[in-house]
């Protein structure tokens, strides 16, 4: 396989909000506005995964929900706090999920990876794919030096997202997280910037 091409487009901008990542068949982008009606129905298909997993969904996500989501994405940007990127399929422009860097830390220059793909777009290899967008974006852009990935220690299609993007296991972490009301042991994943990119054809699938 080809590995992932690195495209910068209008990389002058402070805020980098026009700045694309993509590969031969998928790319992520900032979110805008306009993405609100279609990142609600990407979230709507899949509530039932999604609220097991992530904080902010909720049984009653609605399109305002979503569309508050999309414009405010970039006060964020700008701030620095957190970096969300849609998920886009290059030839068709179809909405897939959504990735992004959180709890931003630039005195220890690191920052968490958090990523979802809709029910219907999963075991594609798409948030593998889309992982490593953005790894490159932490990485070349805003010079960061390591990723987390903390996951559910039995979210499974998670863990096997950061073995693909070539994270390595660094342990347990009891009880650090409540997911849906209930407290769970979590793992810890990092990628490093010096750390190699994985082979596709060759990345781990085995469980700590």
């Amino acid at each position: 396989m080809e590995p992932a091409r690195f495209t910068t487009i209008t990389p002058a901008l402070p805020e980098l909000m026009q700045t694309v990542f993509r590969d031969q068949r998928m790319l992520i982008r900032p979110f805008s506005g306009d993405d609100g009606p279609a990142l609600f129905t990407a979230a709507s298909e899949s509530l039932p995964e999604l609220c097991s997993w992530m904080t902010w969904c909720t049984p009653g996500y609605s399109l305002a929900d979503a569309v508050t989501f999309a414009s405010e994405t970039s006060n964020a940007w700008r701030s620095g706090a957190q970096y969300c990127f849609a998920i886009v399929e290059a030839h068709t422009g179809t909405l897939h999920g959504s990735i992004g860097l959180t709890q931003v830390d630039r005195r220890h220059n690191f920052a968490n990876v958090g990523v979802w793909v809709r029910t219907s777009s999963t075991r594609r290899g798409i948030a593998a794919s889309a992982t490593s967008l953005l790894a490159k974006f932490a990485f070349e852009e805003l010079r960061l030096t390591r990723l987390e990935f903390l996951v559910a220690a039995n979210n499974i299609a998670s863990i096997r997202v950061a073995q693909k993007a070539g994270a390595k296991f660094e342990g347990v972490l009891r009880q650090r997280l409540r997911l849906a009301g209930q407290v769970h042991d979590a793992l810890l994943y990092s990628l490093l910037a010096t750390d190699t990119p994985p082979n596709p054809e060759f990345a781990t699938s085995s469980l700590p």
